[in-house]
């Protein structure tokens, strides 16, 4: 693709992204009661939401091991620490000013450049975290499912272990797939349909398999999980102390539930910040535990805010270190194109 093409795929995507962020803006806060959401947001408890902030923030530095396990050099020495925590302090502050993920390139392209990497080798080892993040997320998900005891008149408990179940075959089903790469990818073969669609799909699934399959040895493979377990469990704690700083009673469940719905929320192209794209799975899942709409929305934004600020300020700090930014991740990734 070339430096035009890529520009004008950039720029609809972007258009997309902008529409879905409006469209999302304009459901989630119509109709909310912003008096409502004001008298909440100032009973809320400083000491727990402070935690919550802390706690929130802890997941980023936490990704640093994760990432030196994936990421190698060619004669497999780990890179240094530095490089790859000012990465992806810079990567996610980004993702919260720029639109449409930028920060992910961004990352890729710092990591390549400060730790001395192919921007293919980097962009690899982030697609395999993705996919180790979304079956982790999906499986705690599924769990919390199965947990939950929903108030009366919400959701049934059928439905909910139905759900929970669902989930959970779903992580293993993926489990067993990335090991058994060949034959799953025969079976997707004969279930999808004969045209570009389908192999668009296969193609796609193929990368994601390929992706998990990168942890073929156990010695590696088994603390990159274990990482990735604790980032997420982490995560979750964030969410159900703040649930205590508000004072809802919602179990540690709701908060595996919350973040797997936010991060479904969140997956669709969006605007900055994704304003909207993340208080609309925050309340919708707040209201199954009987939480009102304008409480859950006055939860989201606080949280939203608060627990943004920390990684964009670190974020700003190590570009003004490394005197690396978006300017230079185009640059890095236009010279590996």
């Amino acid at each position: 693709m070339t430096t035009t093409e890529r520009r004008g795929a950039r720029a609809l995507q972007l258009g997309i992204g902008l529409a879905i962020s409006a469209a999302l803006i304009w459901y989630t806060f119509r109709g909310t009661d912003w008096a409502s959401v004001w008298t909440t947001v100032r009973h809320v408890r400083v000491a727990p939401l402070l935690l919550a902030i802390v706690l929130a923030t802890l997941p980023f530095p936490l990704r640093v091991p994760r990432w030196r396990l994936l990421l190698r050099h060619d004669d497999d020495t780990a890179l240094a620490i530095a490089p790859l925590w000012h990465a992806i302090a810079m990567g996610f502050a980004a993702n919260n000013v720029l639109p449409l993920r930028a920060g992910e390139l961004l990352r890729v392209a710092a990591i390549s450049r400060l730790g001395r990497v192919s921007f293919p080798t980097a962009l690899s080892s982030l697609a395999v975290e993705r996919v180790l993040d979304a079956l982790v997320v999906l499986g705690l998900m599924g769990i919390g499912l199965l947990l939950a005891d929903f108030p009366p008149g919400t959701v049934s408990s059928t439905a909910a272990l139905t759900t929970g179940a669902v989930c959970l075959a779903a992580l293993g089903m993926a489990i067993v797939a990335a090991w058994q790469r060949a034959l799953a990818l025969r079976l997707l073969e004969r279930l999808l349909p004969d045209n570009a669609l389908g192999a668009k799909i296969h193609h796609f699934v193929d990368r994601l398999l390929v992706g998990v399959s990168a942890l073929s040895n156990w010695r590696r493979a088994l603390p990159v999980i274990g990482w990735t377990l604790v980032i997420w469990l982490v995560n979750a704690a964030a969410f159900y102390v703040a649930f205590s700083a508000f004072g809802f009673n919602v179990p540690f469940s709701g908060a595996l539930l919350l973040q797997g719905t936010l991060m479904i929320g969140i997956a669709a192209p969006q605007a900055p910040g994704y304003a909207g794209g993340f208080e609309l799975p925050i309340f919708l899942t707040l209201m199954l535990y009987g939480i009102s709409k304008d409480q859950g929305v006055a939860y989201g934004l606080t949280y939203h805010i608060t627990t943004f600020v920390p990684i964009t300020v670190l974020g700003a700090w190590s570009i003004v270190r490394t005197k690396f930014g978006i300017k230079a991740a185009h640059e890095v990734e236009e010279s590996e194109a």
